[in-house]
């Protein structure tokens, strides 16, 4: 089952949803916070400055529009088995030995992506860094999560550079790994404002640059009106506005990708993890697809929680949004691991998400398929007489039908007493402990690795260079 068009959003209200998008951009515009920007920008056709906001023609609106046509959602990169991807901007880790919540070190951050590793070698799980080290200066902290990442893990290695500096030296930690930084986020700061490092990032890089994309994060009854379309008529005057005025800035290519998010007032906290976060999150997919004239992209979804520990929340938040979202067609589940949002890594959640997404990869494989064989009388007659179980068609083909996962012990009451009443808790640090024995195969070439650390000293040697100069 895949997210079509019409679930969340009619063609008349996604309609009216466009037309009030280009009145936002008409009448009320962009603020662009940089002064430099604003003088490059008044010479650009379709677009006028009023004060520090840049209005947007309905002409260059209703252009910038009919180039999203045809970009419809790419084909499904994800592959058709489920799997999970950890998050990448997690600052804290939980200490799997004795449960204390403790900041990533470089260290411990190798420690725990090296963990990554080889969970992939068990589980579906894209190998990815699960965090940013706090013991290096924050302005090339992603350049060290970048090597990190690479020494420690085989792919997903993160281009996403955090200051003018980083995308600098970030550029040629890439080419050493075979990888090219073509194609960079601009972060729209709502309501409605362009500006910001990702914004400097992307202008110092043009020339480097293929394309680049907008996104945003607007709050619902925060930052928008209270109304679903309203909402998404303000989240996406933020990304194709901003992307107009890059284009216009760079005279590169730009994507959208529209996105609203509601907020909880009782909490007054972004409201992650909720069912109105997926609901809202597939409306954005619709009213993308009705710009694009294709299918909605629901390739892959976040699965956060407010959790903060792998329990019973945890499980039901995320297993409930992992189901959804399979049954909706995503394959890729980011966030694995990952709880409080994405404050806290815990390597005992990110175990528990992998079983939840090989539980529900089982439920979408269905029934396996087998007939009727004309040889079949003969074998019931010997199961009546000595039963199936010990039959080689039940001994061979068992584990095809049913799967028995260590996490879900299918035991009896007495049992479970008997065993001496084993926590899930329990279950999980053994798979964990049994994870992190394997033996991986990756290792970096140490000639790539000799030259990662190079770079990053040389950048080390120029912040600090920088900063005695001040």
């Amino acid at each position: 089952m895949r997210l079509e068009t019409g679930r969340h959003l009619s063609r008349e209200q996604a309609e009216k949803i466009l037309d009030a998008t280009g009145n936002i951009l008409q009448t009320i515009g962009i603020k662009v916070a940089s002064g430099e920007c604003q003088k490059k920008l008044k010479s650009c056709q379709g677009i006028s400055l009023k004060g520090d906001r840049a209005l947007i023609s309905t002409r260059a609106y209703q252009d910038f529009m009919q180039k999203q046509k045809g970009r419809g959602a790419p084909p499904d990169k994800h592959g058709e088995r489920l799997h999970g991807e950890p998050s990448p901007y997690t600052y804290q880790y939980r200490d799997a030995q004795n449960g204390k919540i403790k900041v990533y070190t470089t260290e411990s951050l190798a420690r725990c992506a090296g963990f990554v590793e080889k969970a992939s070698h068990i589980y579906p799980v894209n190998p990815v860094i699960p965090g940013y080290p706090t013991d290096v200066p924050p302005e090339i902290s992603s350049l060290a999560r970048y090597r990190l990442a690479a020494e420690n893990c085989s792919s997903g290695w993160p281009l996403a550079p955090d200051s003018l500096l980083a995308a600098e030296y970030l550029a040629e930690m890439a080419a050493v790994m075979g990888q090219e930084m073509n194609h960079l986020p601009v972060y729209m700061v709502s309501p409605l404002t362009l500006g910001g490092e990702s914004l400097e990032i992307v202008l110092a890089n043009k020339g480097r640059l293929k394309s680049f994309y907008t996104f945003a994060m607007p709050d619902l009854g925060v930052t928008t009106p209270m109304s679903v379309s309203m909402g998404l008529a303000m989240a996406l005057a933020e990304v194709a506005g901003g992307c107009i005025l890059v284009e216009a800035l760079t005279g590169l290519e730009g994507e959208i990708r529209p996105n609203l998010f509601p907020f909880d007032f009782r909490y007054f906290n972004i409201a992650f993890g909720s069912p109105e976060k997926f609901l809202y999150e597939q409306a954005s997919a619709e009213l993308l697809a009705y710009i694009t004239g294709g299918c909605p992209d629901y390739s892959s979804t976040n699965i956060h929680t407010w959790a903060k520990e792998a329990d019973g929340r945890s499980a039901m938040e995320k297993g409930m949004m992992i189901m959804a979202g399979a049954l909706s067609g995503a394959k890729r589940f980011y966030c694995v691991g990952a709880l409080s949002l994405d404050e806290v890594f815990d390597p005992l959640q990110l175990i528990q998400d992998l079983e939840c997404i090989s539980f529900t990869q089982r439920i979408l494989e269905g029934i396996p398929e087998d007939s009727v064989e004309e040889c079949i009388m003969e074998e019931i007659r010997e199961g009546l007489e000595a039963g199936f179980v010990c039959s080689d068609r039940s001994l061979d083909e068992y584990a095809g039908y049913v799967a028995s996962p260590a996490l879900f012990p299918r035991e009896t009451l007495q049992k479970w007493q008997q065993n001496g009443e084993k926590r899930h808790r329990d279950y999980l640090v053994e798979q964990y402990r049994k994870t992190d024995s394997i033996d991986c195969p990756y290792i970096l070439e140490a000639e790539k690795k000799k030259e990662l650390r190079k770079i990053y000293d040389s950048a080390l040697r120029r912040l600090g260079e920088g900063k005695a100069s001040l």
